[in-house]
């Protein structure tokens, strides 16, 4: 175990930890109550059981990386809020109970992941468990004024405006556990700014998050009156955006596969060589996140590091290699503007062509004449020279001598910032990666 989780991160080995100490505390307190929990609520185990396993079956990586399972994450904090269910005895049992339930639910999904060949994304469970062990203990073991959540509840003394409100609230912050872990460790995996990576959560998808917010309380205020089915029915408007999520997705990788193939045109014709866009683009999506640019903003440098090279076709002779950065400054800016020529043809690229218009400015003129340059542009610059210097190698000695090559151009063709972004990726990316992969 210790070689395992050695693998691992700072980050993500300290949310497996925490996770697993969660999962010890609720066995080792909860155990000796299962038979008695079993045994007056066994329909209500059995329901949440199947909803957490099948919720960790069902996860979707959005564009920016972030990996969730909303249907699991949405089980599990319902599960903490459920005090009455039509039919059946109050669920009055003990916070680690509700911990040690949630755990045997997402430890059937993971096996079944396990099973079918499936990514397990540990450190992605561990955040969800501990996110909904929030939840439990704020709902079950905190008194407000002088009668927990779940108290209030059961008697409604308090009104249930009151305790809607409260469940919103407490599920807002079990939600934020998972998901500032989730981002801590995603930062780490990737040398990013967790600022940033937790600012591109909070607003990516909102809809998703809104949803994740209010279908846990929704499910516990219509268990008393719809009992069991009050889980299916109140998870439906989750599942709902969990689909529209996915179709989000797969409608941006298709838009992502339609620019790559565009930026294929320079290798059809020989103009650049085989897969040069694609490893700038790569490269420059690396050191956008290094210097913390939002996600939106990483998804333009993408797509004009993967068009930077498109003008390269009204060439009447192609450059030798296709490599820019040895092509004379005029040639250069010339590539740039017929390149933002073309992409602006598509009529819904303009703030990608506005970059791949102004990539081949040396970075003097924007220190010294103050020109508007967008650092999206300046990265591609960087991004590129060092591409075409390497031909693509891996091969550190190749690496070496086109660092040695840029620092040449250190505060005159190139941006200094970006120059020390791309020394920090490519530090990060000579160090073999053991990581297992996510989803």
């Amino acid at each position: 175990m210790r070689g395992a989780i050695g693998r691992f991160g700072p980050w993500e080995r300290a949310v497996i930890i925490l996770g697993m100490a969660a999962v010890v505390y609720a066995a080792v307190t909860a155990v000796p109550h299962v038979g008695q929990l079993v045994e007056t609520q066994p329909r209500l185990i059995a329901a949440y059981l199947l909803a957490l396993a099948a919720g960790e079956l069902v996860r979707v990586q959005l564009p920016s990386g972030r990996v969730t399972a909303p249907v699991a994450t949405a089980s599990a904090v319902a599960l903490a809020f459920t005090a009455l269910t039509n039919g059946e005895a109050p669920f009055s049992t003990s916070t680690s109970a509700v911990v040690l339930v949630a755990v045997v639910g997402i430890g059937l999904g993971l096996a079944v992941r396990r099973l079918v060949g499936r990514p397990l994304g540990l450190y992605l469970s561990m955040a969800r468990l501990l996110g909904a062990s929030v939840v439990a203990v704020l709902t079950r073991a905190i008194a407000f004024g002088g009668e927990s959540l779940w108290q209030w509840q059961v008697d409604l003394q308090r009104g249930t405006p009151l305790v809607a409100l409260a469940m919103l609230a407490i599920a807002a912050v079990g939600i934020n556990v998972e998901l500032v872990l989730g981002g801590m460790v995603r930062a780490e995996r990737h040398r990013a700014q967790w600022d940033t990576v937790l600012r591109d959560d909070l607003g990516e998808a909102p809809a998703l998050n809104v949803a994740l917010i209010s279908s846990g309380p929704l499910v516990a205020l219509l268990a008393p009156v719809l009992g069991l089915l009050a889980l299916p029915l109140a998870l439906v408007p989750m599942v709902l955006t969990y689909v529209a999520v996915e179709k989000y997705v797969a409608n941006q990788a298709t838009y992502r596969q339609m620019i790559a193939t565009l930026s294929r045109l320079t290798e059809a014709g020989g103009y650049t060589s085989p897969d040069h866009a694609e490893r700038v683009a790569e490269l420059s999506v690396s050191i956008a996140r290094n210097l913390g640019l939002l996600q939106r903003d990483v998804q333009v440098v993408e797509y004009a590091a993967l068009l930077h090279d498109l003008g390269q076709i009204a060439l009447r002779e192609p450059i030798p290699g296709g490599a820019t950065v040895l092509a004379a400054p005029g040639d250069q800016q010339q590539i740039a503007a017929d390149g933002a020529r073309i992409v602006r043809r598509a009529g819904v690229l303009d703030n990608v062509a506005a970059l791949v218009e102004v990539q081949a400015t040396p970075y003097r003129q924007v220190r010294e004449l103050d020109e508007k340059v967008p650092v999206e542009s300046r990265i591609i610059k960087v991004a590129n020279a060092f591409d075409d210097l390497t031909g693509g190698s891996r091969d550190p000695d190749a690496e070496e001598r086109a660092l040695e090559r840029i620092h040449l151009g250190l505060g005159y063709e190139y941006d200094p910032a970006i120059v020390e972004a791309l020394t920090d990726v490519l530090r990060t990316r000579s160090r073999p990666s053991l990581l297992p992969r996510d989803g």
